[in-house]
């Protein structure tokens, strides 16, 4: 009896305390999207939060702070913002992290993001000025709220421009010393960027991002073709590479379907379908070259870029068979 009234006086006891030291909801900050980068060891760090106290009952919908702060360290950064608006801040519903180079090739920055609880599968983009993506401002200079930069994401993911890269794909990427393929960002979706953790960093813009999506296996690439809309994928790939003594040749065969949704200036779907098996070639021929030129070839082809990077002279060879189908097209075609 008295082991039960014990144990019944140190767990009351042991909740009085967690009650007194337990951050409140209201003391709190809940971050939604940040942006992060570094400079001669400088890190800084914008946030947008809501606060729960910001709510009220003639506005639901949630009001987002933006708040920035610097220090030598990420954590002296986020120090200023609490010392700023009182609030402890809290990552855990974090939905997008806009950062630059120098944090995404260094993977213990990216697991000290990890570490304040966000989650690994937290998206992560490519910026050239992070603070002005987590701080995008409508026409009445009031916050771009995280909901609709988020929603905003699907409409390039639909077009085929935009492949969802994780915090957990940036660290393995990272770890295994290669290149990770990020979506770019300037106030929008504006292409890709191949992060190689040696040190380099190339940009893609809108039509190189569809080529590398493409060949990468996204689905739902948009494409112009005489004038209309066509959605592919590519349903099979074969890659062959011959080596001579100081050259090698990439022999790339493309299997692909596509859905013509629009029509444009040709009623013949087979010439649609010459023109498509054009263009993909051409653009996928394109982006192989500009990836061997400027080092991210093992992005697109791991197993055989490793038999090429000591040629001094590589060329591409793409060939491309599309089936092609009508989708709501304007009027009926041959």
């Amino acid at each position: 009896m008295k082991k039960a009234i014990l144990l019944a006086a140190a767990m009351t006891l042991m909740l009085l305390l967690a009650a007194c030291t337990a951050v409140q909801v209201n003391e709190r900050m809940f971050v939604s999207l940040m942006g992060i980068e570094e400079d001669d060891g400088l890190y800084y760090l914008t946030i947008q939060a809501y606060s729960s106290t910001d709510t009220n009952s003639e506005a639901p919908v949630p009001e987002y702070r933006v708040y920035s702060g610097t220090g030598r360290s990420f954590y002296e950064a986020a120090d200023m913002i609490m010392r700023e608006s009182g609030r402890e801040l809290f990552f855990g519903h974090c939905s997008c992290v806009f950062a630059d180079d120098d944090i995404i090739r260094d993977k213990e920055k990216l697991k000290m993001l990890a570490g304040e609880r966000i989650s690994p599968g937290c998206p992560v983009i490519y910026s050239e000025d992070p603070g002005a993506e987590a701080d995008r401002r409508d026409e009445n200079d009031e916050p771009v709220g995280s909901d609709v930069i988020i929603s905003g994401l699907g409409r390039y993911a639909a077009e085929g421009l935009y492949s969802e890269v994780t915090l957990r794909d940036v660290i393995s990427a990272d770890s295994a010393g290669g290149v990770v393929i990020v979506p770019l960002s300037d106030k929008k979706i504006s292409g890709s960027a191949a992060v190689n953790t040696l040190g380099e960093t190339v940009l893609l813009d809108l039509s190189e991002t569809a080529a590398l999506n493409l060949l990468r296996g996204e689905k739902g690439v948009r494409m112009s073709v005489l004038g209309g809309s066509l959605s592919v994928f590519i349903k099979d790939k074969s890659v062959y590479f011959r080596q001579g003594d100081d050259t090698g040749e990439y022999n790339i065969s493309i299997k692909a379907e596509g859905v013509l949704s629009e029509t444009g200036t040709s009623e013949s779907l087979e010439e649609y379908k010459r023109e498509a098996e054009k263009i993909i070639s051409g653009s996928a021929g394109a982006i192989c070259e500009k990836a061997f030129e400027d080092g991210f070839l093992a992005a697109i082809f791991p197993r055989e870029y490793s038999l090429s990077e000591d040629c001094e002279n590589v060329t591409f060879s793409v060939e491309t068979d599309i089936t092609l189908t009508t989708g709501n097209t304007s009027r009926s075609i041959l």
